[in-house]
């Protein structure tokens, strides 16, 4: 991301200027052979595609490969798909080479345009459509209206007219069963830093009692655990205390936690300026999401901009809604492989950024910086899930 880009996103009055770039930048694509641009019209602003195929006949594709962005006030995806595809235009990459499989990729950037436009303190900085739905909510309903349970997903408001437009598109594709549908979500949560910070500052004081009440702070322990090779046996190493528990506690001794709480604190200091991350998958996208968060992870490890794990992907079973990863347990539809990335949330509260641009000095180098490792690891992400088949 140029310096620029940055300072358009934390001035509310340019946000509908930096749209209109961008906008801009995705329909300069159009000009590229084998791409295509298309915006869709809803009540809340347009949403850009970006198709690239040889063949748009759905009998003549065998995979289609589908990336979401800014479905939040999250903007890794947005900006990793433009430079994505800035490096198509720039003929670094091969438009021919990663078409050679008949296979058909579809991008979707930024899924919701009123958010991005409106960053409102009441609507989390961007978070909601404009009559307050969360976008992420309704993808199991939209694709997958033979699934029960659909209470569990929280849905107070009709089906948005984002997520129909995305079913129209892949409507030709996905009435072929035998077709391969591939779809990466990108997302960015705060949860990773502040459950790192908040292991940090409590797990000692608290001890045995300490209450682990994310799977994040769980697989922060078990990173430690397995990087320093400290053993424990009482199994499960993280027991609930009753059946409907939202908590875990650790089942290991104070002498133990009190060894995990030293290399945890080595853990933190090691990977203070390194992005955290996880893919995420549904039951049914596991052994396609563990091979390509490998394949990302060991390649970008050489550039040490990644913190360190065992696990650079997790079950996403600890969720209970509808979003893209979930869909694919919830469908009946064969071949159908939904996952998503959980990197650092660069904009929790875009008001707090914009405050904290006016005040510190250093702000911009350390937030481009921020930025553009996650944008990295969005590219590369992109560049290995079009190889991976």
């Amino acid at each position: 991301m140029k310096l620029e880009t940055l300072k358009y996103l934390l001035d509310i009055e340019k946000r509908q200027l930096l749209f209109n770039k961008i906008l801009d930048i995705f329909r300069d694509f159009n000009n590229l052979e084998h791409v295509y641009f298309k915006l869709f019209e809803t009540s809340e602003g347009y949403i850009p595609s970006i198709t690239i195929c040889k063949h748009l006949n759905s009998t003549e594709v065998k995979h289609v490969k589908v990336f979401v962005g800014a479905q939040h006030n999250e903007y890794n995806g947005l900006f990793g798909m433009l430079d994505f595809l800035k490096l198509i235009q720039k003929q670094e990459i091969n438009i021919d080479e990663i078409l050679g499989n008949d296979q058909m990729l579809l991008f979707l950037p930024l899924m919701n345009p009123y958010g991005f436009l409106n960053p409102k303190k009441d609507n989390k900085s961007g978070y909601f459509l404009k009559n307050g739905t969360n976008l992420n909510r309704y993808w199991r309903r939209t694709f997958a209206p033979e699934y029960p349970n659909f209470n569990d997903d929280h849905n107070e408001y009709p089906i948005p007219e984002h997520t129909k437009i995305v079913k129209k598109i892949l409507e030709p594709y996905w009435e072929h069963e035998d077709i391969i549908i591939y779809i990466l979500d990108f997302h960015e949560t705060s949860l990773l830093q502040r459950d790192l910070s908040d292991l940090g500052q409590n797990l000692h004081k608290e001890s045995i009692t300490y209450k682990f009440d994310h799977i994040y702070k769980e697989m922060i322990i078990l990173n430690v655990l397995k990087l320093y090779n400290i053993p424990y046996y009482r199994k499960p190493l993280f027991k609930t205390c009753g059946r409907d528990a939202n908590l875990t506690h650790i089942q290991l001794s104070m002498k133990q936690l009190d060894t995990v709480y030293e290399k945890l604190l080595d853990y933190i200091s090691n990977n203070k300026d390194k992005l955290p991350f996880y893919f995420c998958y549904s039951e049914r996208s596991k052994n396609y999401c563990q091979k390509l968060a490998d394949i990302v992870y060991n390649k970008l490890k050489e550039r040490d901009i990644l913190w360190e794990t065992c696990y650079p992907s997790i079950s996403h079973q600890h969720i209970y809604h509808g979003c893209i990863v979930l869909m694919n347990d919830a469908t009946s539809r064969p071949n159908v492989h939904a996952l998503e990335i959980e990197s650092h949330k660069q904009f929790f509260n875009i008001f707090e950024e914009i405050e904290k641009a006016k005040t510190d000095p250093h702000y911009f180098d350390k937030k481009l910086s921020s930025i553009n490792i996650s944008l990295e690891l969005i590219v590369e992400s992109i560049r290995e899930m079009i190889n991976l088949f």
